[in-house]
């Protein structure tokens, strides 16, 4: 026994049945792992487009309350719309008079649109117009879903859900 020390055989290197319980050791934690990375991501980018969004609104009532009351600016009020396109994709801009402007743009392809929204803001504040004042933003397959509600007298902008 003077080969042996505590039990321990003196061979170099994995058996295959060592390297086969490894492997399937590190696939059970991909396989546990990967699916809930991929709900974390849609569920991130569920909330990253509407604090997007709000964000565009707030932006659009702070233009609108740091007007010029020039003639040639266009009008006096902001409105702001919010749509789904053909694919139900979210899509946003800004208007004033008949000039489109910024902010402008598309959401991620992963967040779809439920309805529309259509605001007013006017220099004094928000000027609501009776239509929609909120809108959810959800994951294609609705498991994660965000609402941005605009108050109707003050305009405050909040994201909820979630």
């Amino acid at each position: 026994m003077a080969g042996r020390k505590y039990g321990l055989s003196c061979r170099r290197g994995f058996l295959l049945l060592e390297t086969l319980v490894v492997t399937a050791l590190f696939s059970l934690g991909l396989g546990f792992g990967v699916p809930l990375l991929w709900d974390w991501q849609k569920e991130r980018e569920v909330d990253l487009a509407a604090r997007t969004l709000a964000s565009a609104i707030r932006q659009v009532e702070i233009m609108a309350k740091n007007d010029s009351d020039r003639p040639d600016a266009g009008g006096e009020y902001y409105y702001f719309y919010c749509y789904p396109d053909a694919s139900g994709q979210a899509c946003y801009y800004t208007r004033k008079g008949i000039r489109e402007m910024r902010p402008k743009g598309r959401l991620g392809s992963g967040v779809l649109l439920s309805g529309n929204l259509d605001l007013t803001f006017e220099k004094k504040g928000f000027a609501g117009n009776g239509k929609n004042f909120s809108v959810y933003l959800y994951s294609p397959d609705k498991k994660y879903q965000r609402q941005v509600v605009v108050a109707w007298y003050t305009g405050r902008v909040r994201v909820t859900g979630g």
